[in-house]
């Protein structure tokens, strides 16, 4: 939450607003960060505290030590993926995907935070929240977690996501984005080794120069593993026609997906793709990849290819691409879907969860 909010801080945000507009069974709920933060438009239905603790020490130090000092006495403490470690006291955990069955894909410092602070975070806490029963099942084979301390939360798309833009704000959100009204693809989340944006970059460039489309790809998310994003659109011939922006506010990005022929996703591993269902939500047409946990959020309403290579993304792209009648479909079928979760259901069920393991008395 401190800083550019994506997946998590956003969640975070969500609960935070959800919460303060409704009667809950806690006298207050502190949000505790290491920086001042702050959320806009909360209510009044209940006491929405932020307080900013220990921000000059290390993150580890700071959830290992400082934070369980300050949640000292607390009817329950509930975090994302990790908790301290030496506290007795109540504790949830949400975990959103852990990806132990791809270990290629991350770095050795993230796979020793994975596999051991996050491990034993979901072995120590009172329960564990998973996003999918793809994710329960990860955490009980590879963290050893018993299948009757996890609770199953789906997430849901923000409300920003369904709502409607007409030409004027599509063809200005498109300008900004890419210097003129042209059609495109969107890519959004992290550029993670197991999204496979190197193929997608080569794949794109494959249809557009077969077709003669005037499409450009545009890449939204955090450069985590530093591809070489220039010197790829350069190799394939699309240097001018592919866009990566790190960030991106979610009203801008939401009148983007709007905008989008079509959402691409070529990855073969999530928890459960928070993105997929914002483009759903937003009614583009979705290209993925068969992984975990899709069936569960898309359930047949996105095209679905059986592999991420380049050859397989070209005929993904080249259907979609070239079929406005499929993309239509695609996009009325997703937006049903992604209709069916909700953000409200989702931070009333994690509420649920945090009462349930509170003691009766608040010391």
């Amino acid at each position: 939450m401190c800083g550019r909010r994506t997946a998590i801080g956003r969640h975070l945000e969500y609960l935070a607003a959800n919460w303060s507009r409704r009667a809950t069974p806690f006298d207050r709920i502190v949000f505790m960060t290491p920086r001042p933060v702050a959320v806009d438009g909360l209510g009044t239905g209940s006491r929405i505290e932020f307080r900013a603790i220990g921000g000059s020490l290390p993150p580890l130090v700071w959830e290992q030590v400082a934070l369980p000092a300050a949640a000292r006495g607390a009817a329950v403490l509930f975090s994302e993926y990790t908790c301290p470690l030496l506290r007795r006291d109540a504790t949830v955990v949400a975990n959103h995907g852990i990806y132990e069955a791809v270990p290629e894909a991350f770095s050795r410092w993230h796979r020793f935070r994975a596999t051991t602070v996050n491990r034993r975070s979901a072995r120590h806490a009172t329960r564990v929240i998973a996003n999918s029963t793809s994710t329960k099942s990860d955490l009980v084979r590879f963290f050893g977690v018993e299948p009757d301390r996890i609770d199953v939360v789906y997430p849901g798309p923000a409300d920003v996501f369904f709502q409607t833009h007409d030409a004027a704000e599509r063809s200005a959100a498109v300008i900004a984005a890419l210097g003129a009204e042209v059609p495109f693809v969107i890519f959004v989340g992290k550029l993670a080794t197991r999204r496979h944006v190197p193929n997608l970059i080569e794949a794109f460039s494959l249809v557009r120069l077969a077709h003669g489309l005037p499409h450009h790809l545009l890449l939204v998310g955090p450069n985590v593993n530093r591809l070489p994003l220039a010197e790829l659109a350069a190799r394939f011939g699309v240097a001018d026609r592919v866009r990566h922006v790190e960030h991106m506010e979610q009203e801008q990005l939401a009148t983007l997906y709007a905008a989008a022929d079509l959402y691409a996703l070529p990855s073969t591993y999530e928890g459960i793709s928070w993105t997929m269902f914002e483009a759903m939500a937003s009614g583009t047409a979705v290209l993925t990849v068969e992984h975990p946990a899709l069936h569960e959020g898309a359930a047949g309403s996105v095209f679905v290819l059986p592999d991420p290579t380049v050859p397989s993304l070209v005929n993904g792209l080249s259907t979609l691409l070239l079929d406005p009648s499929r993309r239509a479909q695609l996009a009325a079928a997703g937006r049903e879907r992604a209709a069916q979760f909700s953000l409200a259901r989702s931070a009333e069920a994690t509420l649920e969860i945090l009462d349930r393991v509170a003691p009766a008395r608040d010391r």
